[in-house]
């Protein structure tokens, strides 16, 4: 990879796992919406009261982001676009997540990326959403990474590749610093985002990558992500913490 003001600044290093265990013991696992302590840091990281009739966004057509209802196979609307297999969300962007989103992504809320990451992991694993070689994030622009002093989805990435138990490694970066997209249309985030991404490694045939983000609005990111590793000879899946369809 070379130097430039595009470069992914590298992927942020999980604790071992003897710390996790340690920190455990004095910071134990507590439920992420109410905070109750819970029995062990295994499943997901909710009490039995607020996991409670929780079920997963799940499968979600990247051509037509309609719902994919479980056990179905791909969607009949028209063949998946060639970059993009596939998509996994974990929750929708609203109440609760929303919230849990928000503090992680613009208050520094950092610790929040583990158990989200590792939920994430373990409904992927849970469900055979996909059996991927790979974890990569979505990056940053550099100068972002650097203001805010961490990639959420980079963490995120981390946990979940260590749920699956596969490495996680931050082959994409961003070339381009665009605008931000939370402002911007349907239309003007595609044209935004376009060519901002690019991969450092090309893969054997048949590699198969789980590209991670945060959000899912209009899949603008993830899609021209997913086309620079499709380029570079990957097959890309893709999984988000939360869906946003209300941005049409």
């Amino acid at each position: 990879m070379s130097a430039g003001s595009g470069v992914n600044l590298g992927a942020p290093k999980t604790p071992p796992r003897w710390l996790d265990s340690f920190m455990q013991i004095i910071f134990p696992e507590r439920c992420l919406f109410c905070r109750a302590v819970l029995p062990s840091c295994e499943g997901r990281p909710v009490c039995c009261s607020c996991g409670t009739g929780f079920t997963p966004a799940g499968s979600i057509c990247p051509s037509c982001e309609s719902l994919i209802p479980p056990g179905e196979g791909p969607c009949s609307c028209c063949p998946a676009l060639p970059y993009l297999q596939s998509l996994f969300a974990l929750s929708f962007y609203e109440g609760q997540w929303r919230f849990l989103l928000q503090n992680l992504k613009y208050h520094g809320r950092r610790s929040l990326a583990r158990p989200l990451g590792r939920w994430l992991g373990l409904e992927i694993s849970e469900r055979h959403f996909c059996r991927p070689d790979l974890v990569v994030p979505v990056p940053l622009y550099r100068s972002r990474e650097k203001e805010r002093g961490f990639n959420q989805s980079s963490l995120i990435a981390l946990y979940t590749a260590r749920v699956l138990e596969i490495q996680c490694l931050p082959v994409l970066f961003k070339t381009i610093d665009t605008a931000s997209q939370a402002t911007l249309s349907r239309t003007e985030r595609f044209e935004n985002i376009r060519s901002a991404f690019s991969s450092s490694t090309v893969f054997p045939p048949g590699t198969v990558i789980l590209l991670i983000d945060d959000i899912y609005s209009t899949g603008s990111t993830l899609k021209e992500a997913a086309k620079a590793l499709h380029k570079s000879g990957a097959e890309v899946h893709a999984a988000v913490i939360a869906y946003n369809p209300l941005i049409k």
